[in-house]
């Protein structure tokens, strides 16, 4: 099978022009970067002096959720997860009705509180015949459903929300990414074809014109990484 590599260089150019074009419409995600949205779906369970909150991620307004807090009313009983739902909030008084609220924090700052849980009332585990009973929600046995934020924000998380230039910036990232894999993949390549040439110049000439194609087209790649690093914009989102 011909290979031809004519044709591979140019698209390797072409693809290096498209990013650069991705690169700066997508980079206003990075200063548009917001507090998260509101929480959604804070749904209460009763334990022995304690409750179990369970709720939906919102945005995370475009960079990373750092923690997620739960507070009691009244109270004001505190719990956070730095990951997702559910969170466990401890030293409830039993007896006394409860409802909670959980706010989303990234690195801007601290998000609008969700709508008010479920009322429950924490009440004292009690054994009978040598079983404990396990105590009940007043109202309400829904249990939300978490999406997942992890380190990686800038993967396209099934069942996520994302505006517009949020979901192109997470495309541009992962072409990035492939763009940096192609290059390395055809400097081997080249240099695979020059070692193996024998002595034959076409073949050599070839190896040097692949080598060189995706070398100049790497290069316009890390220029373009470096102007967005001196503008002040946070490629390392893309984990590049």
């Amino acid at each position: 099978m011909n290979i031809n590599f004519g044709k591979i260089r140019k698209l390797i150019f072409l693809a290096f022009i498209v990013m650069t074009i991705g690169f700066f419409l997508s980079a206003p995600i990075v200063f548009a970067a917001t507090v998260p949205g509101a929480v959604n779906n804070v749904t209460a369970v009763a334990g022995d002096a304690k409750a179990t909150i369970s709720f939906t991620a919102g945005t995370n307004g475009g960079v990373a959720i750092s923690k997620y807090i739960a507070t009691s009313s009244p109270g004001n009983k505190t719990a956070s997860v730095t990951t997702v739902s559910p969170i466990t909030v401890a030293g409830l008084t039993n007896g006394t009705k409860y409802t909670f609220t959980v706010t989303a924090t990234n690195s801007v700052g601290t998000g609008p509180a969700s709508a008010k849980s479920n009322s429950i009332t924490p009440t004292a585990a009690t054994t009978a015949t040598g079983t404990t009973a396990t105590p009940a929600a007043d109202t309400g046995t829904g249990v939300g459903v978490s999406i997942p934020n992890g380190t990686n924000d800038n993967a396209i998380q099934s069942g996520a929300s994302y505006n517009y230039i949020q979901y192109v910036d997470r495309l541009y990232g992962f072409a990035m990414k492939a763009a940096i894999a192609l290059s390395i993949l055809m400097v081997v390549y080249a240099g695979f074809k020059y070692m193996t040439s024998r002595g034959d110049s076409s073949s050599i000439n070839e190896a040097k014109d692949i080598l060189v194609s995706t070398l100049m087209g790497a290069a316009l790649l890390m220029l373009v990484i470096l102007i967005g690093n001196i503008a002040g914009l946070n490629t390392s989102i893309w984990g590049i």
